[in-house]
């Protein structure tokens, strides 16, 4: 079996980033655990490391935009060379947009009406408050105890990144959130298109 390495951002990008590799390319493996930066301030001295490690194997790496414009986050920290095999994927404006994308999959793991999530995650200010929202309306108790902070309902909890990326394992679909999410509908085409080029002949679905 082919071998992806992704690298992600925080624990959540990671999680993403697993099943997407999952989803979209299902003739590939992760060549190992995916590597979690905890922090873009780690993560982007970092890229050009990434992009040599492509040579040898393809990495996927997701990071958030944070609200800037992702042609100048681009322009401001991406490699100065790159390679075919690096795929550096923007999460607009971050990693929670996506999750949020599938109200589907979010309604059926916080146990709310899908009514009740938004419809166009990448125009939210803040997507993981919105996360936090509905993690206090949901109606499973633990989730709301261990993922918003006890102190201040604007904070996450202990809980909060092992239950979204357990959201991400087991409720999200890539393709349905794509719907909602043109970010992570060109990472999805990106990574498609890959597959495609890479993948063998007796792969190949018949005509």
């Amino acid at each position: 079996m082919k071998r992806m390495l992704v690298v992600g951002e925080d624990e959540l990008s990671c999680s993403l980033g697993q099943q997407l590799v999952a989803q979209v390319l299902p003739e590939w493996a992760l060549s190992r655990a995916p590597i979690n930066k905890r922090g873009v301030t780690k993560l982007i001295p970092e890229l050009h490391r990434f992009v040599e490690q492509s040579r040898f194997q393809p990495v996927l790496c997701i990071a958030d935009t944070d609200r800037m414009c992702p042609v100048q986050w681009l322009k401001k920290w991406s490699p100065k060379v790159s390679h075919e095999r690096f795929f550096l994927r923007l999460a607009v404006p971050e990693a929670e947009s996506w999750v949020l994308a599938d109200r589907k999959g979010v309604s059926e793991f916080f146990k709310v009406s899908a009514a009740q999530i938004k419809a166009d995650p990448e125009q939210l200010d803040d997507p993981k408050r919105e996360v936090l929202r509905l993690a206090l309306k949901s109606k499973v108790r633990r989730l709301r105890d261990e993922m918003v902070s006890t102190m201040d309902i604007t904070k996450t909890g202990s809980g909060y990144n092992v239950h979204l990326s357990t959201l991400v394992r087991e409720n999200w679909q890539a393709m349905r959130a794509s719907e909602r999410s043109s970010s992570l509908e060109r990472a999805i085409r990106r990574l498609t298109e890959f597959g495609d080029a890479h993948r063998a002949p007796t792969e190949r679905p018949r005509k």
